[in-house]
């Protein structure tokens, strides 16, 4: 219905910058005088943060670790409420999570996924359970062990334990998915409706 396209659009949204246009910030915040001084110190910086990597990487050898991959999580604390993920198992670097945001133990949220807790009501992933990637979740409450499948869009809605919301899946608002249930990827339920467990 008309609610899930407006909740795509409005996630969509609320996507983290690019890197280009955050570059573009911390440029336009930094102390002021002239570029040339600011950039000499910069690179110098830079330069020692690298050599005392390789001085690192010397001392561990062969079992050194070589990030690869160097994109921080997006966390923002909206209205004095930040997301808290210590307990969760995985958060991927491209996932984003605004406002009141709880992540149960061992929880994961996967790549380019959205949890946002600012719409009003906070969103919960219970103990266990999995976002996948591009899954937006909006002002919902996940329960335990539960697999929200990739690309899928919960808003304001509540999914029980053990329950499985397929790939491209759309949960409206005030919509309940009890427990142990299963959505077939691309399926819906509709604002306000109810799925059942399996018999």
């Amino acid at each position: 219905g008309g609610c899930c396209v407006t909740a795509r659009r409005s996630a969509l949204a609320g996507m983290s910058i690019p890197a280009y246009a955050r570059q573009n910030l911390a440029w336009a915040a930094r102390p002021p005088g002239p570029q040339s001084f600011w950039h000499a110190v910069g690179t110098a910086v830079r330069g020692i943060g690298r050599q005392i990597d390789a001085v690192g990487v010397g001392l561990q050898g062969d079992c050194a670790y070589h990030e690869k991959l160097v994109m921080p999580v997006t966390a923002v604390a909206v209205g004095g409420k930040a997301p808290a993920i210590a307990a969760a198992g995985f958060v991927a670097p491209s996932a984003n999570l605004v406002g009141e945001v709880s992540m149960g133990e061992g929880a994961t949220a996967w790549y380019a996924s959205l949890l946002r807790g600012d719409c009003g009501k906070p969103t919960s992933v219970g103990a266990g359970s999995q976002i996948g990637d591009r899954a937006t979740v909006t002002s919902s409450q996940i329960g335990a062990k539960t697999w929200i499948g990739a690309g899928a869009t919960l808003v304001d809605c509540s999914v029980g334990d053990g329950a499985s919301i397929g790939l491209g899946a759309t949960v409206c608002a005030g919509a309940s998915v009890g427990d142990g249930a299963v959505l077939t990827a691309g399926g819906g339920v509709p604002a306000g409706g109810g799925g059942a467990p399996p018999p």
